[in-house]
């Protein structure tokens, strides 16, 4: 639910927050590093990071989790060795030297006239790591910053085996489930305990205040409206209103 309020209405409303509960403002310091694999909307705003994040829509809770991509890179790993022994090997094996020599590696399956490519459905193919990709015969390249790229790769739908793993969605939100359910979990907590208050102060207009019961509001009315700063404040407020739910 979304109020709009006007300055004139200001003394009124806090009269009537008295009787349904407490509300103070909530002061928010940002840490130099939030130290979650997994950020809620609200977290990775305030910590305003040049990180790449896979997004994770979850559609239990609905609520949005990234996950830096260092993290999700991680998991992917753990659903190769879990599902695809022999190319979670060969690859680590490439991450390592495209670190120590700086430089991009291949993993490429072996194949050939004996060998036909993926003879076996993923789960006794012969992998290695080259300097050149190979055509088809290349799964993935990887960079000496630790990324994984998929090249002929080849997944399953999600939930689902494919020729050489599950997809990343499925490595994420399988390996990754109790940071995901850790963030939904605080994101439901944060809009349970706090509203967001925005106050709107143009130089020819009456004060407007804005008041927001869940962030995802407050970010679709920022986005939405995208007011000059030097006119926009907002603060997290505190509530003990016990029938916000």
């Amino acid at each position: 639910m979304k109020h709009i309020l006007l300055s004139l209405l200001v003394a009124t409303t806090f009269a009537v927050a008295q009787e349904v509960g407490v509300e103070v403002e909530e002061k928010v310091e940002v840490q130099k590093v939030i130290k979650h694999a997994g950020l809620t909307r609200e977290e990775i705003a305030l910590a305003k990071t040049e990180q790449e994040h896979y997004v994770v829509n979850d559609i239990i809770t609905r609520q949005t989790v990234f996950i830096t991509m260092d993290k999700a890179m991680e998991l992917f790993v753990k659903s190769l060795d879990y599902y695809n022994r022999n190319l979670a090997r060969t690859t680590k094996e490439a991450l390592i030297k495209a670190k120590k020599e700086s430089k991009r590696f291949y993993v490429n399956i072996v194949g050939g006239s004996d060998i036909p490519q993926h003879a076996f459905k993923g789960r006794n193919n012969v992998y290695k790591v080259d300097e050149y990709p190979n055509g088809q015969h290349t799964v993935f390249y990887v960079g000496p910053d630790g990324r994984i790229f998929k090249d002929h790769y080849e997944c399953g739908s999600y939930g689902q085996l494919g020729r050489d793993g599950v997809s990343m969605e499925h490595a994420v939100k399988t390996f990754g489930a109790l940071e995901i359910r850790n963030a939904t979990k605080r994101a439901a907590e944060s809009d349970k305990n706090f509203d967001w208050e925005v106050v709107v102060s143009f130089p020819d207009m009456e004060r407007l205040i804005v008041s927001f019961d869940k962030y995802e509001e407050y970010e679709e009315w920022y986005n939405r409206n995208r007011y000059p700063d030097e006119y926009v404040s907002m603060k997290k407020v505190k509530t003990l209103n016990l029938s916000k739910k």
